[in-house]
């Protein structure tokens, strides 16, 4: 039993990019690739894979002998109809594929992927991609692609089955002894409980009513650590905050304002107050989890040299506006402490209140792009390519690129990097891209989370994947 604050919008595969149906599913399906806890491209549904020398196509060749849930054999047109799906849908996992022109079953076991352009990393992004029963899910198509069916049941071939799903409150598993990789301890049922409140995930570990707990109050966490019965399991977080500052803000345009601004935060304080020591200081522009990583200095809080660059930008008493989500707890700390450190710098701080969404619609103009925006971002997979593409391209502006940055050589180096067939070359193309856009300061990049998770002591299998961004459950084992 699993008790966690991660309430499931949708169990469609298709919805999957978002973390809380991505914990949800992973049980359920598989995708052709993975990654191992080493961040090593593995197979899956996939055992071979070859990429032409333009790098324009994939073949793969598939498992023999997987069953999905229903009894369907898993075959070439389940893979084919799964990424014909995800296009047609449009949203979520299809910004991975955007680049797919077409499938072809070549066979039962052989399918080819013919890319738009040359893309190394199309073979990563399918790690994102749950494949789907397509026998299954074409007998409930309706007029929306069966997204409303998929939404409550199961077309999966993944090491659990779905027994039961109640919206906002629990997901019902049985183990699939069909399953084609069986792990000895896997239990035979796995229930997945939403709970909303941490102060409840706790309570219901000191009762017995979950053997897993995730998310619970870091001042709890002393309960469990002299326990007998009880773990306390760290595993790292793909998951990074950022405080992204406007290139082109009246004030936050001045290189010597975002210095200052880097200067201003205390880093310290966050780790300690805020994550209660559940993590570490950041160290690029995207966590260590991720592959071709630019290792960067850690940023510092220095508030008098901070204050002296604001002077000497003629700053003083500017009023910038802050936006963030009140909802994430870090967020709304880290909002107040961004708060108070600009104060003593002297700088006035309008606050705005934010949800996700309408964050998104803040960067769509310029004239509503906040001064600086708290947020977190991650690598979907362990590949910092495309997420530098989204949020540091020039092309991404009033879209993901939160800070309005712009930089030719950067745009060049990264255009580089996903054209190239070369993969060491395009690797060292965006660890100087992550230099170079660091030397501008669009952004304090300030830490990376820990994940940790309270367990009963006979579970194991809790650890890191790099495309889980909780751990996939799939994985638990419990001790006889």
């Amino acid at each position: 039993m699993i008790g966690t604050r991660l309430m499931a919008e949708t169990l469609d595969p298709q919805q999957a990019s978002n973390a809380t149906n991505e914990f949800y599913n992973a049980p359920v399906y598989n995708t052709l690739v993975t990654f191992n806890a080493q961040g090593e491209l593995a197979p899956e549904l996939a055992v071979e894979w070859e990429i032409a020398k333009d790098a324009k196509s994939l073949t793969l060749k598939l498992r023999d002998g997987v069953t999905f849930h229903s009894g369907n054999p898993f075959t070439a047109d389940d893979v084919v109809y799964t990424l014909e799906r995800a296009k047609k849908v449009g949203t979520g996992v299809a910004a991975f594929i955007a680049g797919v022109e077409s499938a072809t079953a070549q066979d039962d076991s052989t399918v080819t992927i013919k890319l738009r352009e040359t893309n190394l990393d199309a073979i990563n992004a399918l790690s994102m991609v749950y494949i789907l029963d397509s026998a299954l899910v074409k007998q409930h198509e309706g007029n929306d692609n069966a997204q409303q069916w998929l939404a409550n049941n199961d077309a999966g071939s993944g090491a659990f089955a779905m027994k039961a799903f109640k919206p906002s409150q629990q997901v019902s598993l049985a183990r699939f002894d069909g399953y084609w990789e069986p792990l000895a301890g896997r239990p035979s049922v796995l229930e997945m409980r939403m709970i909303p409140e941490a102060s409840a995930v706790r309570d219901e570990l000191q009762a017995g009513g979950i053997d897993i707990g995730y998310e619970i109050a870091a001042a709890d966490k002393p309960l469990f650590e002299s326990s007998d019965k009880y773990q306390v399991v760290t595993i790292p977080g793909p998951i990074q905050t950022y405080v992204n500052l406007n290139m082109k803000g009246k004030w936050t345009s001045d290189p010597r304002v975002r210095e200052a601004l880097q200067l201003s935060y205390d880093y310290q304080g966050h780790l300690d107050t805020i994550l209660h020591g559940r993590g570490k200081f950041a160290t690029g522009l995207a966590s260590d989890t991720v592959r071709c990583r630019a290792e960067l200095p850690a940023l510092h809080q220095d508030l008098e040299r901070a204050k002296s660059l604001i002077k000497e930008a003629g700053a003083e008493g500017a009023t910038l506006t802050l936006a963030y989500q009140t909802g994430p707890v870090e967020h709304n700390m880290a909002g107040t402490v961004l708060q108070s450190s600009l104060r003593e710098i002297g700088l006035n701080v309008e606050i705005k209140n934010v949800t996700f969404p309408q964050y998104l619609e803040m960067l769509s103009s310029p004239e509503t792009v906040p001064d600086l925006g708290i947020a977190w971002d991650f690598a979907a997979y362990p590949s910092v390519g495309p997420m530098l593409q989204r949020a540091w391209h020039s092309s991404a502006i009033g879209q993901t690129n939160a800070s309005q940055y712009s930089n030719a050589q950067v745009d060049a180096l990264l255009d580089a990097s996903a054209e190239s067939v070369d993969a060491q070359q395009a690797c060292d193309d965006l660890v100087e891209a992550q230099k170079l856009i660091a030397a501008d300061r669009p952004t304090l990049y300030v830490a990376n989370r820990a994940i940790q998770i309270i367990a009963d002591k006979r579970v194991t299998g809790i650890q890191f994947m790099p495309t889980s961004q909780v751990f996939d459950a799939s994985l638990i084992e419990l001790a006889k």
